[in-house]
């Protein structure tokens, strides 16, 4: 592992971090809210309000994703903004459209609306931050 990939991993999570905050405080909070798939009650025991988030943990999940994705860019050898966004799309859009189809099959933590309004903006997020991450794997840092 070298700087290069490392500086790469951290500016896709800070991507990848910012747009899915992003989308969820300016849209997707609202679309949840008005789609809830049960009742508030059970809602309440399931989800940390805010103050509850668990810092450690969320800093570890947007790591892990950043490294994710730097990896598979590597891997795809990507080394431009434009080839980052072409793989990362195809990246995203297959990632995303399992987790959220599964989430969906198999569990309660989604209604329909909420699962197909949190799709494509998941995958947005992943497309850039690969556009991001092979941007910074093609320079000579």
């Amino acid at each position: 592992m070298n700087r290069n990939f490392i500086l790469a991993a951290v500016v896709a999570t800070l991507v990848n971090l910012a747009m899915n905050a992003g989308a969820y405080f300016f849209f997707l909070k609202e679309v949840f809210e008005a789609n809830p798939p049960i009742s508030e009650a059970f809602q309440k025991q399931l989800v940390r309000p805010p103050e509850q988030l668990v810092g450690w943990a969320m800093a570890v999940t947007s790591l892990t994703m950043g490294f994710f994705i730097a990896t598979v860019i590597k891997w795809s050898g990507a080394r431009t903004f434009v080839s980052g966004l072409k793989k990362g799309f195809i990246v995203g859009f297959l990632f995303w459209s399992s987790v959220n189809s599964g989430l969906y099959a198999s569990s309660n933590h989604f209604s329909l609306a909420g699962f197909l309004a949190d799709l494509p903006f998941s995958v947005l997020a992943m497309t850039v931050a690969a556009a991001a991450a092979a941007w910074v794997l093609g320079k000579r840092v």
